[in-house]
């Protein structure tokens, strides 16, 4: 059959196609409005890009935001969740939900899971998840017979997500903690052991041990300048003595030993005087003369007594020196001897040095780890709560009546086919030049008579 022939089958059977079509579309309708309404309520959370988490400072990488929002559809849609939504609904006590259980029970594969289980699948089977990484929008739904329902089992699911994402956060950090707690106890005996040992080692040998002493030469150094200066004045006072030994000059500049010269040279100038005019005897000229023995005899014991000055001067100075060098020489060994034994005991300093280093980061890292196991912040934001729809969203009449139309027309276009081939009529003239093979030589118009 061409396509001329079909039209003109459908054309003379339009009546069937038609009662069919009506008679489909009305009976979707029907359905419909027998049929019970049900209701979808929708919660939203937005999954903050930028991120940044308080306590590591990590902040959310955009190109795993896709990846990222399919995880979190992921845990929505999980059987954990929903169980969680069960037990926060106390679905398993509701006695409507056991009959519903009761009446299918039978029907369930043994062992297929209890009435908790089921519920949770019935749950899931009714919910349903959106994200989009355009917007990083994650919207949830959940179909009920009733409003409020609807809402409340969708906030129920919103309130279990945010409780798993939640402690899909903190659980790895507190089992994290927990091990380094564990940790933490066996390196603290590490680290006290190995200071036990320093302490030990250097209780021994009177030493103090640490991985760097800048100042441990600063004794020896000063020592070192203290001889330098002794080496200096003795150097002088051995020079002075020498001089002094070999020549009266240095002497003489005495301000004791000049001004005794000054007196001694006045009480011998008075003396020669009274020699010339007064005899040997004379009271004046005797008493002249022992002014000027008596002022001889001191001349010549501050000369003494300035010679032995200057002579112990130099000695104790050449002594002092020789003291300077033995201290160098002690500290350089005692020096030498500290160096020896902190080499010996450097081992024990580093031991210690590590034991501490490797407690403090894992101190920090176990800080860390607790106060992330007891963060309450994700990087998901609650947009909007579900509240009840105020009107249902299912089932349309329309759009059902619709549907039934166009399946009552399918229905029709077949029937009538059907009916063609079974009751084969000629309806062209092309048809009956192919059913007979005879060329055309005319055809006739039939019209009706008109009425006069």
């Amino acid at each position: 059959m061409d396509l001329q022939g079909l039209m003109l089958t459908l054309r003379a059977r339009w009546l069937v196609i038609a009662a069919l079509a009506f008679i489909a579309a009305t009976t979707a309708g029907v359905t419909t409005k027998l049929l019970p309404k049900h209701y979808v309520a929708t919660a939203q959370v937005v999954v903050n890009s930028q991120y940044v988490n308080p306590v590591t400072g990590a902040q959310m990488q955009g190109m795993l935001i896709p990846a990222y929002l399919n995880t979190q559809t992921m845990i929505l849609t999980n059987r954990t969740t929903a169980l969680q939504v069960v037990d926060a609904l106390h679905l398993a006590d509701d006695p409507s939900w056991k009959a519903q259980y009761a009446a299918v029970a039978a029907k369930l594969t043994p062992g297929a899971g209890s009435l908790r289980e089921w519920i949770a699948q019935s749950l899931l089977s009714k919910f349903k998840v959106g994200a989009t990484d355009r917007d990083n929008i994650i919207s949830m739904s959940y179909t009920a017979g009733q409003p409020e329902q609807a809402a409340r089992v969708a906030n129920a699911f919103l309130d279990a997500y945010l409780q798993t994402n939640l402690a899909l956060r903190t659980q790895p950090a507190e089992r994290t903690a927990q091990w380094y707690a564990a940790q933490l106890k066996a390196q603290q005996a590490e680290a006290e052991r190995a200071q036990a040992r320093l302490v030990a080692y250097q209780k021994q040998h009177g030493v103090l041990l640490t991985e760097q002493d800048p100042q441990a030469a600063a004794p020896l150094q000063a020592l070192a300048a203290q001889q330098a200066a002794a080496a200096a004045l003795n150097y002088a006072d051995t020079s002075r003595a020498q001089i002094a030994a070999n020549s009266s000059a240095e002497i003489m500049r005495d301000p004791v030993v000049q001004s005794l010269k000054t007196s001694l040279a006045l009480a011998q100038a008075r003396l020669s005087q009274l020699a010339q005019t007064e005899g040997p005897n004379n009271p004046q000229y005797i008493a002249a003369r022992a002014e000027a023995s008596s002022l001889q005899s001191k001349l010549e014991q501050q000369i003494a007594t300035m010679q032995s000055t200057v002579q112990s001067t130099a000695q104790v100075s050449r002594q002092s020196m020789a003291d300077m060098q033995a201290a160098v020489r002690a500290q350089q060994q005692r020096l030498i001897s500290d160096n020896t034994l902190k080499a010996e005991g450097q081992f024990l300093v580093q031991q210690a040095a590590n034991a501490q280093k490797l407690y403090d980061a894992t101190l920090r890292s176990y800080q860390q780890s607790q106060m992330l196991s007891k963060s309450d912040q994700t990087d998901i934001t609650v947009l909007s709560r579900a509240v009840p729809p105020l009107a249902p969203s299912g089932p349309r009449a329309l759009i059902s009546v619709a549907l039934g139309a166009a399946l009552g027309l399918i229905l029709g276009i077949s029937l009538a086919l059907l009916l063609e081939q079974l009751q084969r009529r000629v309806r062209s003239m092309q048809e009956v030049i192919d059913l007979t093979g005879a060329p055309l030589l005319g055809a006739v118009q039939i019209r009706p008579l008109l009425l006069r």
